[in-house]
């Protein structure tokens, strides 16, 4: 009778604290999706909003939006690029530029390699010096066949040739297809803006200047700063630019790279005293050619860093068009987008015929939907191999990349690995938030048709993200949840 008791308490005591359990945990996850709900509604009243979060190792959904929808993911784009290289190439695959010889033509062959920089021009050529080459009689001749037109992806419209953003993806990638120059406006409206090369000895672009300065007001209301291409790497500039008490740095794309490719090797002969008595042609390297020296690139790895971290659309582009030279022996957009639906449909759950892809930087052209991106997120979460070279090279919030200034001295600094995407109405962000009680957590949060100010926008992805980090930390304070054990999704 007493044991009989004791059991009938017992199992009162169980019942109670199991139904304590399902009714508290479903209580905190209503208020979670009422609270995520109305601030999406506040806050994007007029955008497309599609969100999925999920728990990475349950696979239990924690809040959805429109996760089926196709949206464009702009720069989001590249984590499909980004994760079908480290497949198809390998982490340490690196780009090689080669200069070799036959009879008396000199041939420098390009690979697209994006990290290529005068200085390894000049180191290829120093070569011949120490070889004791000081003349070349015959022609140096530029192999850039590796890449093919287009040389600008789908749907990049003409306001943005002039931009470094879209410097055009040829094989031959120099000091990043880009000049970077300062803008001084002067207080005096209607007086015209002063511009000077950044770095004096490049000269790669030459400008033809009309841009005047004008109040904020006046630039807000009737004018903007425009950009011509014109032959010969020439710019004309024109329009206005707001005034401001110090100059802007401004980066302005290169449109001939191969015409500035020539004009780096001029110099590097000219430097390492070498008598060039042919000609500077484009052509193709022969078989049988003799390599005199070549420079390698950094390991693919360092190189996706880089293209995730900044958002790098050349570095996207250059690694797009290769993964198609490698898939299918041509460097085009097309047969890279192929590459990559290719190889992702092969080693992930992604479902190709849900998503359109014409490049892989993230162009307007691209459309997927929040719930693609988290299958592929948690795959690659859940491949032993891939997964501790992916979390390394994704931006971390609060410390690199495009998340460097979000959200420092919160629960979520160094918490969120994820890429971000933007463009004038779109705002994206994917990837992995670490929760305080120790939780993995993989979303996408994609905003399409964002009126206003988009930095407004992506301050309301942080709040988002917030919400569901608050809603994991439990009774510790936002300082607590940040120092507490550091995320086990950090490499």
């Amino acid at each position: 009778m007493k044991n009989s008791r004791i059991q009938n308490v017992a199992s009162h005591v169980f019942l109670a604290g199991l139904l304590l359990f399902f009714i508290s945990f479903p209580a905190c996850s209503n208020s979670l999706k009422e609270e995520l709900s109305t601030l999406i509604k506040q806050k994007f009243p007029h955008a497309t909003v599609g969100i999925l979060v999920q728990d990475v190792d349950t696979g239990e959904t924690l809040y959805q939006c429109n996760t089926h929808k196709l949206l464009k993911p702009a720069s989001n784009t590249k984590v499909l690029t980004a994760l079908a290289a480290l497949y198809l190439l390998g982490p340490d695959y690196r780009y090689d530029t080669a200069l070799s010889h036959k009879d008396n033509n000199f041939y420098l062959t390009f690979s697209g390699s994006p990290s290529l920089k005068t200085e390894h021009i000049n180191g290829l050529f120093a070569s011949l010096s120490q070889e004791k080459i000081n003349t070349i009689k015959g022609d140096i001749v530029l192999d850039i066949s590796r890449f093919k037109p287009p040389y600008n992806a789908a749907g990049i419209t003409y306001d943005d040739l002039g931009w470094y953003y879209e410097a055009p993806s040829t094989a031959v990638i120099l000091d990043d297809n880009k000049e970077v120059f300062q803008f001084t406006t002067p207080l005096k409206s209607g007086a015209p803006v002063q511009v000077k090369a950044k770095n004096s000895e490049k000269n790669a672009l030459t400008l033809i200047n009309d841009v005047v300065s004008v109040t904020r007001e006046q630039e807000k209301q009737h004018c903007n700063f425009n950009i011509d291409i014109k032959p010969n790497n020439t710019l004309h500039l024109y329009g206005c630019l707001a005034q401001r008490k110090h100059p802007r740095t401004l980066q302005l794309a290169i449109p001939d790279p191969v015409l500035y490719a020539k004009q780096v090797i001029k110099k590097a002969l000219q430097k390492n005293n070498i008598t060039f008595k042919g000609k500077l042609v484009v052509g193709n390297t022969p078989e049988e050619s003799r390599l005199v020296a070549s420079h390698q690139s950094d390991e693919l790895t360092t190189l996706l860093k880089h293209m995730l971290e900044e958002s790098d659309n050349l570095y996207a582009d250059s690694i797009t068009k290769l993964l198609g030279y490698k898939f299918t022996g041509e460097g085009t957009y097309k047969q890279g987008v192929f590459a990559i639906k290719e190889t992702l449909s092969r080693r992930t759950r992604m479902d190709m015929t849900l998503l359109r892809l014409t490049d892989g930087q993230g162009g307007r052209y691209n459309l997927i939907s929040p719930d693609q991106m988290v299958i592929l997120l948690t795959d690659i979460y859940r491949d032993k191999q891939l997964k501790p070279i992916f979390l390394k090279i994704l931006p971390r919030m609060g410390v690199a990349g495009t998340l460097k200034d979000r959200m420092k001295n919160t629960i979520l600094e160094n918490r969120v690995l994820a890429k971000t995407g933007t463009m004038s109405d779109i705002t994206a962000i994917s990837g992995y938030l670490l929760t305080a009680d120790g939780k993995t957590l993989v979303f996408s949060i994609i905003v399409n048709g964002v009126h206003g100010n988009i930095y407004a926008a992506k301050a309301v992805e942080d709040q988002i993200l917030l919400a569901i980090a608050r809603h994991y930390a439990g009774p510790e304070s936002e300082t607590e949840s940040k120092q507490e054990a550091q995320p086990g999704i950090m490499p």
